[in-house]
């Protein structure tokens, strides 16, 4: 390989097309050896299906055998019982019959005719008690042939279970291997389940893919073909998926800052200020939200893009799936922490703000990882959450400028809604589910926690602003159901990786929305604060692009 790398370079510095040929032939080897892998695995796989169907019929085969048996056995033991209960009968009879002649001549020659009636007695007496005691030893002998029966049937429904069940983790493990290793635009990744908002990607063990976006710079520089390929296409119309989902989850944000805090629609008229800022009320907002979004997630969304959901969800059920449905429910809890807080927060500090300050997240998250999963955050990590908590800290408002709300309240639940999310994200990666039904469970359990929680706060509305309300809720469920749609539309056509980098543009997308429908102005220092920390998001997330990744994988497999 490297006398192949060495010939390419001192071809390419004497000739450029020569050096375009060998990377056109080792890329197009590449690929072969890549289909190749491919196919076999394939074969692999349909082979051990076909192998695990053959033993169900043979099973299947073996189990009615053995009923045919057991029953045939079952019938001739009968008949030998049966036979062998007759003779014992007869001979008994016959020596009781015996007996009672002899007693009867004797009785009747001795002239003692009395005592005939309680000879006759005793006899009956006596082939009772024998006829008892036959059938008590037959009765037994029958209740250890049965317990023999049900514990060799117990046995071999056991071996079977032990057989299928090693059988379909063999082939699920080949499956998911093969799916990681060369197909990881289809791989279910933790950063584009995110109900509500999707974060950055994980640094570290978190982006083990290799990237799923490389083949578009290829694709952009050749301006020859007058018509974009089908692949640039998809990859494009990918792109303008997840900016759509992220500007959705964008709108989320100023919809509960309306619903908050009356504010300037587009500089034309005042609206919004329904229900004031506080705790229970924003458990309500929260509350009404789910209610429309974990039954529509559940019964249509759910179904249309993962077939297999509910029956994933029973599976959580098993014992043996109990740290992950631990996992997955506490992934949940920590989701509706974050979107608590940062409710609080969008009630009390500017939208651009309360988003920026929440996408501290990712650093949170690195440390978490280092703690967790032993990943030492590298040198640019480690600047990058230096240069995060510095633009964070420059976008907090003055405390004397007269801000309208609890200034502190609401940088503090900012804070606290980024490490609850940060959490989450941790959890993401424990639970090692698929994206779906993950959703699934973290909505459902979202809706239960805030309808448990919600009478301990209170809220308070007024009777005219009831409907405003709920028109707001609406807006904001279409807005999360909207960017929910366009990740998982988005994110297969140009793979995880580049799809946490678009969204990670979060707090910039979020303080133009608001600068321009809402009129939120930002002062020269909180909008370097917001550049500063987009940026490095950004940033952090860029890290699973980088080509020296995907050679850290085959020693992770092996």
């Amino acid at each position: 390989m490297a006398q192949l790398e060495n010939q390419t370079q001192t071809q390419g510095e004497g000739n450029p097309q020569t050096a375009e040929e060998s990377l056109k032939l080792l890329t197009e080897q590449l690929q072969n050896i890549q289909q190749g892998l491919l196919e076999q695995l394939r074969r692999d796989v349909n082979q051990l299906e076909s192998e695990k169907s053959r033993l169900s019929t043979e099973i299947e085969q073996m189990r009615s055998q053995y009923q045919l048996l057991e029953s045939q056995q079952q019938t001739a033991e009968q008949r030998v019982w049966t036979q062998q209960l007759a003779q014992i009968l007869a001979t008994q009879l016959q020596e009781e019959l015996r007996q009672q002649q002899l007693n009867f001549l004797a009785a009747h020659t001795s002239g003692q005719s009395g005592n005939q009636d309680e000879n006759s007695y005793e006899l009956l007496a006596a082939l009772n008690a024998t006829l008892n005691s036959t059938l008590r030893g037959l009765q037994q002998d029958i209740n250890s042939y049965q317990s023999n029966l049900s514990q060799q049937l117990g046995r071999m429904q056991s071996l079977e279970q032990q057989g299928e069940a090693i059988l379909e983790a063999l082939v699920t493990r080949i499956r998911l291997q093969l799916q990681e290793t060369y197909r990881p635009e289809k791989t279910s990744s933790g950063p584009r389940v995110t109900p509500g908002r999707r974060p950055a990607a994980l640094p570290g063990r978190t982006s083990q893919q290799p990237p799923a976006a490389s083949p578009a710079p290829t694709a952009a520089a050749t301006p020859t073909p007058t018509t974009p390929s089908p692949q640039t296409a998809n990859f494009k119309l990918g792109v303008i998926l997840v900016l759509i989902s992220s500007l959705m989850f964008s709108l989320q944000n100023i919809v509960v800052r309306v619903l908050l805090r009356e504010q300037n629609i587009f500089g034309l008229f005042k609206v919004g200020g329904f229900i004031t800022p506080s705790p229970g009320n924003s458990l309500l907002i929260l509350m009404l939200r789910m209610i429309v979004v974990a039954p529509l997630m559940a019964f249509v969304i759910a179904p249309l893009f993962y077939n297999q959901t509910w029956r994933d969800i029973r599976h959580l059920g098993q014992k043996s799936q109990f740290s992950r449905l631990l996992s997955v429910i506490g992934s949940g809890f920590f989701l509706f922490l974050s979107q608590f807080f940062i409710y609080i927060a969008l009630g009390n500090i500017p939208t651009g703000v309360a988003t920026t300050i929440f996408f501290v997240y990712p650093t949170i998250t690195i440390l978490l990882s280092w703690f967790i999963f032993r990943d030492k955050p590298t040198f640019l990590l480690v600047l990058a959450t230096i240069s995060i908590y510095i633009g964070g800290f420059l976008t907090i408002p003055s405390f004397t400028t007269g801000a309208r709300g609890n200034v502190g309240l609401g940088v503090t639940t900012a804070i606290l809604s980024g490490l609850a999310f940060a959490v989450y994200v941790v959890l993401i990666k424990v639970s090692r589910m698929h994206p779906i039904p993950f959703s699934v469970v973290n909505f459902s359990t979202i809706l239960f926690l805030a309808a448990i929680v919600l009478p301990f706060f209170g809220y308070q509305v007024r009777p005219t602003m009831w409907t405003s309300l709920l028109i707001g809720t609406l807006v904001l469920a279409t807005t999360t159901l909207g960017g929910y749609l366009f990740t998982n539309i988005g994110v297969p056509l140009i793979g995880p990786p580049l799809a946490s980098v678009v969204s990670a543009s979060g707090p910039a997308l979020t303080t133009i929305l608001a600068f321009l429908i809402i009129q939120e102005n930002l002062q020269l220092y909180q909008i370097l604060g917001v550049v500063l920390v987009t940026v490095w998001v950004i940033g952090i997330s860029a890290q699973n692009l980088k080509p020296k990744a995907p050679p850290t994988q085959p020693t992770a497999n092996k």
